[in-house]
């Protein structure tokens, strides 16, 4: 097939297909009819002399071929975005987009603030979407494109996601002022024996946990959990007005000092640092906006160190 005969679009169609393995919500992605999504499919099997998505008891599957032109598609779509926008100057000012962004509560409190204000400055036109992490699918999210980045703690992100990272913080201990731990030294058995809040941002995400738990076990303890909960939202006021501590980045601690009438404490017990990094896939790594964008997030946590 001649290339002057072959449309580029159907690569597009082709990504979305091979990215929803359903071609009425391929076409809500490309904001296209079904009808024409299901003709794109048709050109796409001719173009490439195969079926590339066949039915299956869960659906419509790739075929041997279509996950083989996977990643040779991808990277050709990366290469034009990179082509037709590297030859225009780019203006955040003139950009009108919507980002998607995992963002775990401790950066909201810490982060989210000072980005928007500069967000609103320099990019007014340009919206972020926040949603919460999902680490067991965080790979398969950024790679379908239904996530564009994400400011997070984690220890061990997926291979095929790139990272920068942004600051580090530590690990520190908060009550209520007049607690029965400021009487006296805090010893690591009485820290144990406390009740204590715990947070999991998201199932089988322990990130602060593993930290505390891990260092307990090392010097065989283990503290007494009261509340887990997935949010850091409401800690301050629960640990205010109860005998409950919690141990928690130093950043959002002293937020909680300025809201509620807590004290902030060293735990007795040597604690990882909680390194914090932006994520990416390679299919954004080269687009405008996304570069820019991640320049300015490092660019805001820098500032404040």
């Amino acid at each position: 097939m001649s290339l002057q005969k072959t449309d580029l679009n159907l690569l597009v169609a082709f990504d979305a297909l091979m990215r929803e393995c359903h071609v009425t919500r391929a076409s809500y992605r490309l904001e296209i009819s079904q009808s024409s999504m299901s003709l794109a499919l048709a050109k796409l099997r001719v173009m490439f002399h195969d079926p590339l998505l066949v039915k299956s008891h869960k659906g419509l599957v790739p075929t041997e071929k279509a996950l083989y032109l996977m990643p040779q598609v991808e990277k050709i779509l990366s290469s034009l975005d990179v082509l037709i926008h590297e030859q225009q100057p780019f203006d955040p000012t003139q950009e009108k987009a919507t980002i998607t962004m995992i963002v775990i509560d401790y950066i909201d409190f810490v982060v989210m603030p000072r980005l928007m204000v500069e967000l609103e400055r320099q990019a007014p036109n340009v919206s972020l979407r926040i949603v919460g992490p999902n680490p067991r699918r965080l790979a398969e999210v950024m790679s379908g494109g239904e996530i564009d980045m994400a400011l997070s703690y984690f220890p061990t992100p997926p291979d095929n996601v790139r990272t920068r990272p942004l600051f580090s913080d530590r690990l520190v201990g908060i009550a209520r002022s007049g607690h029965d731990l400021f009487e006296r030294p805090l010893s690591l058995e009485r820290f144990c024996d406390f009740s204590h809040v715990a947070i999991e941002p998201a199932e089988g995400a322990n990130m602060y946990n593993a930290l505390i738990d891990t260092a307990l076990r090392n010097t065989g303890r283990q503290r007494h959990v009261a509340l887990s909960k997935p949010t850091f939202m409401g800690v301050p006021f629960l640990i205010a007005q109860s005998n409950l501590i919690a141990t928690l980045p130093e950043r959002i601690a002293q937020r909680f000092t300025d809201v509620s009438s807590i004290r902030i404490f060293e735990p007795p017990l040597k604690l990882t640092p909680i390194n914090v990094v932006l994520m990416w896939h390679d299919r954004t790594h080269n687009n405008p906006l996304h570069r820019w964008l991640r320049d300015l997030i490092a660019q805001v946590c820098t500032n404040w160190q």
